[in-house]
């Protein structure tokens, strides 16, 4: 009879410790499931950031070219050589030494 008891308890007290540590492996599971959760939704954030900031680059390159396509008109239509002669160039020069 005591040897059956000891049997008894023993396989009641495996049973237990099998349990509690199956619980505890939950838990466990259950905390990286949860940081997991956590780290997926900053990678879905910062995949949102960057394609905004890609966006943006994007505008920002056809602005450039628009702007540039702009000054090329400006410096085209405003800054025109003048034809002077030789005559008139050397008559401006001598007046500028003069006043110096």
């Amino acid at each position: 009879m005591k040897n059956l008891w000891k049997y008894i308890t023993g396989l009641f007290s495996f049973v237990i410790g099998l349990l509690v540590l199956s619980g505890k492996k939950n838990k466990k599971v259950k905390e990286i499931k949860g940081k997991i959760k956590d780290v997926k939704s900053r990678v879905k954030e910062v995949d949102s950031q960057i394609k905004n900031i890609k966006n943006k680059d994007k505008a920002l390159k056809q602005t450039l070219k628009s702007k540039k396509k702009a000054l090329k008109e400006i410096e085209k239509s405003k800054y025109k050589k003048k034809d002077i002669g030789v005559k008139e160039a050397s008559d401006f020069i001598k007046k500028y030494k003069r006043k110096k």
